[in-house]
């Protein structure tokens, strides 16, 4: 029986009309090993087998070919000459609770599913049972949850890292540098927490935003009340857009955003030639609750596209 958006019931993906013909073909039983019984080492053990023999039939015609029409491998259009001095920038301003990463480009397999909300044909899974990073956060985020659980009491973490997006539209850039920032604190009470990360974030990115990118701006949208009133006497909404996130259909607007966000969450934008380019974002979501298995631990993560910062650089040098 297959349930909301394709899932089986047990958990397992129904697959597309065009895979269901392959599982037809092969048979009911290896579909079965393949997707519920075998352990991770053993399903692993196949994988690797697979991928040896395919790797060892190809040629160089087929390299070749491969580079020139698989869009995933495409080099990114940065120069980075153009990156390195923006990229050094961000790092001199970061605040110095955080402490630098430098991330894996792997993730766990199922991040960007339970953690940014996308669809598993939306990142690169490899034979390992890993996923090509899709978002910083998410590393700095499981990273976050480990050192909490460790014992630390508030993790503040930033890197900058390169990520990948298997698009469907051939306009999405496949792949771009981004400067992130996670912080995982434990609840103060009466949404003070949530306050003083919004405050450190904004902090910082209101002062990168004016080094880096002259005519940026924030966008803060605020969907608790509460914390609408707290941010409002603390200042920190100054030097930001707020768009009230209690208006009539602030509900749909929060569809869009690069991650699931709740409670509050900012833009980083720019006006150009009548229409809005966003640079990056940020918010808080839920996902170290779930990794430390704390429901009073919050967690507010942003970033930034370096790629699209450079893009921008350009067009005015242009």
């Amino acid at each position: 029986m297959t349930g909301p958006g394709g899932w089986e019931k047990g958990g397992c993906m129904s697959g597309t009309a065009a895979s269901a013909k392959v599982w037809r073909r092969i048979g009911s039983h290896a579909r079965d090993a393949l997707l519920k019984s075998l352990a991770p080492l053993e399903l692993r053990a196949i994988l690797a087998d697979v991928a040896r023999s395919r790797a060892f039939v190809q040629t160089p015609a087929d390299l070749i070919k491969r580079w020139r029409e698989d869009r995933l491998l495409m080099p990114s259009l940065l120069d980075p000459r153009e990156a390195l001095p923006i990229t050094a920038r961000l790092w001199e301003l970061t605040p110095r609770e955080f402490v630098g990463v430098t991330l894996s480009q792997l993730t766990s397999l199922g991040s960007g599913v339970h953690l940014g909300g996308r669809g598993q044909n939306r990142v690169i899974t490899t034979m390992r049972l890993t996923e090509v990073l899709a978002d910083p956060v998410h590393g700095l985020a499981l990273e976050a949850s480990r050192r909490r659980r460790s014992g630390h009491s508030r993790v503040h973490l930033a890197t900058h890292a390169r990520c990948t997006h298997a698009w469907d539209s051939a306009e999405e850039s496949s792949h771009e540098l981004r400067f992130s920032l996670v912080s995982s604190a434990p609840d103060g009470g009466g949404l003070s927490t949530e306050a003083e990360l919004l405050d450190l974030h904004l902090d910082f990115w209101r002062e990168a935003i004016r080094a880096i990118v002259p005519g940026g701006r924030v966008a803060l949208s605020v969907w608790d009340s509460t914390l609408a009133g707290l941010v409002a006497e603390r200042g920190t909404c100054d030097g930001a857009i707020v768009v009230d996130g209690n208006a009539d259909g602030a509900e749909s607007e929060r569809t869009p955003w690069r991650n699931p966000y709740s409670t509050a969450a900012f833009r980083f934008v720019l006006d150009e030639d009548g229409h809005t380019v966003e640079l990056g974002d940020g918010g808080f979501v839920n996902w170290t609750q779930a990794l430390t298995r704390n429901r009073k631990d919050r967690c507010l993560v942003s970033g930034i596209s370096v790629d699209a910062i450079v893009a921008h650089t350009w067009d005015q040098a242009d």
